[in-house]
């Protein structure tokens, strides 16, 4: 991989392919009702040009799913960002007891064009990478294609928690820092509500994400100490950056550790080299 490609995707944009992605989608009367009980932000918000940002949580504040939710024709529409559509769509059907609504799980295609690229373009706006974009339905031409790879170190790069990685079941919003784009503290009672609520009012949970920058083997890290060998965080997602010459991760910080310098560790607990912290994006 040419090292100047991430140069001009971060300076031009580009765009890849959609394909594969699941969304559920919900009909009947009481479908916006509904849906406003069941995730985070406020569903009288959306609109057909722009996907809103969203939680489904448990009861206990916990992510269920990271959704994108949009208006389509006469439907509103859910996407689990990264998450199983399936699983997304088992949940909200958990809750439809007395509401007159439907869901149908589908399979849309598309590209997704970002940054400066989408710029003039007609589509859906929607931050997929860290920037925001745009969902397309014709294939871009004159534009660079970014590869998983391109992707996945944009994405550390803007600090972009992904499913399966920085979040899952036992992710409070708060933790990986969702609460800014995802959450309507203004909007009235959905499931999970009341521990998002009190978790804003005492305003600190035990972990925080964090972008890592440092000289360390990203295939066998794991996890971050003090100097004084104190736990101090896990890594969820690490690579070797071309331009850096250097690894940088996702993770998560313990909150009581006031330090930003680590020493990074795999598995048994050998030192890998050393790290720091790093504002987002890692690199501009």
């Amino acid at each position: 991989m040419c090292d100047s490609r991430l140069s001009l995707l971060r300076k031009n944009g580009g765009f890849f392919s959609l394909e594969g992605r699941g969304v559920v989608r919900i009909g009947g009367p009481d479908r916006e009702r509904y849906l406003n009980g069941q995730t985070s932000n406020d569903i009288r918000r959306l609109t057909s040009d722009r996907a809103l940002p969203s939680l489904v949580l448990s009861a206990k504040g916990k992510l269920t799913a990271v959704v994108l939710l949009w208006i389509e024709g006469g439907e509103l529409v859910a996407e689990a960002s990264g998450g199983d559509p399936e699983t997304l769509l088992t949940r909200l059907e958990r809750y439809a007891i007395a509401d007159d609504v439907t869901f149908d799980l589908a399979s849309p295609g598309g590209w997704h064009v970002f940054g400066a690229a989408s710029e003039g373009m007609t589509g859906r706006f929607v931050n997929r990478l860290g920037v925001l974009g745009r969902d397309v339905d014709e294939l871009p031409t004159g534009l660079l294609e970014a590869t998983g790879e391109e992707r996945e170190i944009l994405r550390l790069e803007r600090g972009v928690p992904v499913w399966g990685r920085e979040l899952d079941e036992n992710t409070l919003p708060q933790e990986a820092g969702l609460e800014a784009t995802c959450v309507d503290f203004h909007k009235g009672c959905y499931v999970g509500q009341e521990v998002v609520s009190r978790l804003r009012s005492v305003g600190r949970v035990n972990r925080t994400l964090v972008g890592v920058i440092g000289d360390f083997d990203p295939q066998k890290a794991v996890a971050l100490q003090t100097p004084a060998g104190d736990p101090a965080g896990t890594l969820t997602s690490t690579l070797f950056h071309p331009e850096l010459g250097r690894s940088i991760a996702l993770g998560y910080r313990l909150t009581r550790i006031a330090a930003s310098g680590f020493i990074v560790i795999d598995e048994s607990g050998a030192c890998l080299g050393g790290a720091e912290c790093s504002e987002f994006p890692l690199v501009s």
